[in-house]
């Protein structure tokens, strides 16, 4: 069989064109060695796109397999997970990695809706680090930093740090990489990208987690691909 008449991977995931949530799914198919589809919809085009998926409220990601299809990101980053052996080993370890992840997704959701303004309310969600980043008054930007710094970042760091130090201080939920540690991570390079490195000072373990993360050849690789061929924007 040539080439072209090769079967497609069996995985599609559509997406939009950042790294956004949905990242971890993408390290998931690199590290486990799978081919998959990564469909990426531009931003700009949205407005008109997401008319295709109204069957799932207009809304991406969406994981196409075996003539079905996934919607919601969280479900299908646990999906991913359970098929490609990153969910932990024991049940306990499986739900450490669950609430390691919707911790990400806590956080990510502070907001400051005196400060933000978006044309694409329906994709870039009202994230702390999106308003800070793109805040352009530094009087504004000033109680920001210092509710990040005092408040919000504090609590949910160290409460990262203390699952980290439970399972042995590797992995965020047990004993191997699971799903979380990928979330972790990338919710870490975004957030220190937008707001600034030093929130890790106070939390190696942390910074560890990440460089342990970012140093998998695969993730490595996957980076490096994503930065050459169509840029590699955080994208919240």
């Amino acid at each position: 069989m040539s080439e072209d008449e090769s079967e497609p991977p069996p995985y599609r995931l559509v997406y939009f064109d950042i790294r956004g949530l949905a990242e971890p799914v993408r390290w998931m198919f690199c590290l486990a060695g799978l081919p998959f589809v990564d469909e990426r919809v531009p931003l700009v085009e949205w407005n008109e796109a997401k008319k295709r998926y109204q069957d799932h409220v207009g809304q991406l990601p969406i994981l196409y397999f075996d003539d079905q299809e996934l919607s919601q990101v969280h479900t299908v980053m646990r999906f991913v997970a359970r098929r490609l052996g990153f969910n932990g080993l024991t049940d306990m370890e499986a739900a450490r990695a669950d609430e390691a992840t919707d911790l990400v997704y806590d956080l990510r959701a502070v907001t400051y809706r005196e400060c933000f303004t978006t044309k694409t309310p329906d994709i870039v969600r009202h994230t702390v680090f999106r308003d800070f980043k793109n805040e352009p008054s530094q009087k504004k930007k000033e109680p920001m930093r210092k509710d990040l710094l005092d408040i919000h970042l504090p609590k949910y760091l160290s409460k990262f740090e203390e699952l980290l130090d439970s399972s042995g201080g590797r992995y965020i939920a047990g004993t191997t990489l699971t799903y979380a540690d990928l979330a972790v991570a990338n919710f870490l390079d975004v957030a220190t990208e937008m707001i600034g490195p030093d929130i890790l000072d106070d939390f190696p373990g942390l910074q560890e987690l990440k460089e342990n993360v970012f140093s998998l050849p695969p993730i490595q690789q996957w980076c490096a691909t994503r930065t050459l061929a169509q840029g590699y924007s955080s994208g919240g």
